[in-house]
């Protein structure tokens, strides 16, 4: 767990503390724990190789990864808790708003996941999985029952995911990286038990739920329980605000009524939906227009991709909660920076250490191609430069900025790798199309709008404004959980 406060001291609130320090701190402890999530990864990647072999490899993986692509399930309304966390300035009438915000968010979550996990049962019962992708014969029964069972655990685990938002609004991202070994340690162990226990191979997928839905438990301890880390731990009066920076405040307090929340949660439903299937949808198209083995080969390479990118991901999480409350050039200028760097650095490690490991992991019968570690190492230089922008859209307006970018970049991506499969670029297709596209939806025509946004303070109390005079829920990022993600998206990008 992350380091306590001293005792009885309650810890002020992550807007406060130096972003430097807090990215720092983040960044660090995600790279302490990276060795031993990637670790559990690529074993987990080569048991799945050996017991299940190359082709089936990637549907298994497809299906256990399943979820990452589906975080805009909450329909956004996760993201109102965070930000509503983050501003909470621990007065009585903040804390019972928050809590009240959380109890219909937990509901509304709860019958969205009743809903969706009925769905995903049906679906199973009639085999549209099997008929939806190119699955082989063998394994077709099996995956759609699987399939089912995977969505079932996820839709049903969504009120649980509010904790997460709890615990990013009270700026402990430090504390999402150390959990985030929770789902690589189970998933390697559900995989491992399994396996040797002869079961049939499909089965294998179900590691990577189950160990998050723990995950979420504990998440759920600590944001609701604990005294100190989660909303508990917010102190009446902890720090004094100026007088502007408590108007605002004030006037940026979230709606609580279920028709509000589901309205103000509807920007970022579109916001991530758009990123996040545009970031998965590689392996939704491979697995549809291409073969079983480049569906396979995309997704080692991109099993190696992901620990990478929520390094960078999660440390960029610092920076929410401090532009919710005050965005300002000095902090932005600094912050596009370091990521953007951080992401170039980081890409080059990827492109010439990819390949390697994979043969490593595969025992050589599954190595990425040079386009495929190309594809995605320019992917992650060009999202890493968007990092800073999708923490600072973060008010009503701003979410509807990113669901433009996203739906735009959704447009571009997917069209880009089937053409790009048409032209022979096979696996490198995906990672191709998306560094071309968030370079051109997201990286070019976000920067514009920030420079601007943070060069007019104005402008952030004229939202702040026109949020309380609409009634409308102040909307904050929602990984991805990661992420994610993202958003986020935040957690299920280390996974």
């Amino acid at each position: 767990m992350a380091e306590s406060p001293a005792a009885g001291v309650p810890p002020t609130p992550g807007p406060n503390r130096s972003w430097t320090a807090m990215f720092m701190r983040t960044a660090g402890l995600r790279i302490a724990v990276l060795p031993i999530s990637a670790i559990c990864a690529l074993t987990t990647a080569g048991l799945t190789v050996h017991y299940a072999g190359v082709l089936a490899f990637g549907f298994i993986t497809l299906v256990a990864q399943l979820q990452l692509a589906l975080p805009f399930a909450d329909l956004g309304m996760g993201a109102a808790v965070a930000r509503a966390v983050a501003r909470a300035d621990g007065s009585a009438a903040a804390m019972d708003e928050v809590r009240t915000l959380i109890r219909r968010t937990a509901l509304l979550l709860t019958v969205v996941g009743l809903l969706g996990a009925a769905a995903a049962a049906l679906s199973g019962v009639y085999g549209i999985w099997s008929r939806m992708f190119d699955v082989p014969a063998a394994l077709a029964p099996q995956i759609d029952l699987v399939m089912s069972l995977v969505l079932v655990i996820f839709f049903l685990s969504l009120p649980l995911g509010i904790a997460e938002r709890v615990l990013v609004g009270r700026d402990r991202a430090d504390v999402l990286v150390i959990l985030g070994l929770l789902p690589s340690v189970g998933n390697l162990l559900v995989v491992l038990v399994l396996g040797q226990l002869g079961i049939s191979v499909a089965w294998l997928a179900l590691g990577l739920p189950l160990s998050t839905l723990g995950f979420l438990g504990v998440c759920g301890y600590l944001a609701f329980v604990h005294p100190r880390i989660g909303i508990r731990g917010i102190a009446a009066a902890s720090v004094p605000l100026s007088a502007a920076r408590g108007d605002r405040r004030r006037r940026g307090t979230e709606a609580t009524s279920i028709k509000l929340i589901l309205l103000g949660g509807l920007p970022v439903l579109l916001a991530t939906a758009g990123t996040v299937l545009s970031e998965q949808h590689g392996r939704l198209v491979l697995a549809s227009a291409a073969t079983a083995l480049d569906l396979s080969e995309y997704a080692i390479a991109l099993q190696l991709y992901m620990p990478i990118y929520s390094v960078l991901y999660m440390a960029a999480t610092v920076l929410w909660p401090r532009f919710a409350v005050d965005p300002g050039p000095e902090l932005w200028r600094r912050a596009n920076l370091m990521l953007t760097g951080l992401g170039a650095a980081a890409a080059l490690g990827y492109v010439i250490f990819a390949r390697p490991v994979a043969d490593l992991v595969s025992g050589g019968s599954l190595v990425p191609s040079w386009g495929v570690v190309l594809g995605l190492g320019a992917a992650l230089v060009a999202q890493s430069a968007h990092l800073t922008q999708t923490n600072l859209f973060t008010d009503r307006r701003g979410f509807w900025l990113q669901a433009a970018m996203s739906l735009v970049l959704l447009v571009i991506v997917v069209p880009g790798t089937l053409f790009g499969i048409q032209l022979g670029l096979g696996p490198a297709a995906p990672g191709v199309s998306m560094a071309l596209g968030v370079t051109l939806a997201q990286v070019i025509p976000g920067l514009l709008l920030a420079s601007r946004l943070v060069h007019q303070p104005e402008a952030a109390q004229t939202l702040a404004v026109e949020t309380e005079d609409d009634h409308t829920v102040a909307a904050a990022p929602d990984p991805p959980a990661p992420s994610p993600t993202p958003a986020p998206q935040a957690a299920s990008l280390e996974r």
